[in-house]
């Protein structure tokens, strides 16, 4: 339970730090991180629900606090990072229409019925 409240506590402090710009160092947080929560996965797949004294109960309640602090902290960095992607597709596509304006449908040479029909 202690090496939980420990890997739980590192991993809240790990992700307040900013997500890095440069991409190779962002891989690198984003490999850095997965591994501590797949190692907090396995401490908490190994914990017996049953047999815990009240000094275990106390540190699974802080474990609880953080554990809602480091959601809300993995759930920002994932809005980034999605952000990130859909600017990045923007980007594409503008970058495609800048390259070939000719492509894709246009707006020029299509007749448009005024009755509504």
């Amino acid at each position: 339970m202690k090496d939980l409240y420990l890997l739980t506590a590192e991993l809240v402090t790990f992700v307040k730090q900013p997500l890095p710009e440069d991409h190779d160092e962002r891989d690198a947080f984003l490999v850095k991180l997965d591994e501590r929560l797949q190692k907090r996965e396995s401490l908490l797949k190994k914990l017996d629900g049953d047999s815990f004294s009240p000094a275990e109960r106390k540190l699974g309640d802080e474990i609880i606090k953080l554990n809602g602090r480091l959601n809300e902290r993995l759930e920002q960095i994932q809005m980034e990072i999605r952000k990130n992607l859909a600017d990045l597709k923007e980007k594409k596509k503008t970058g495609r229409k800048y390259e070939n304006p000719y492509d894709g449908p246009t707006s020029e040479g299509i007749f448009f019925d005024k009755r509504g029909v």
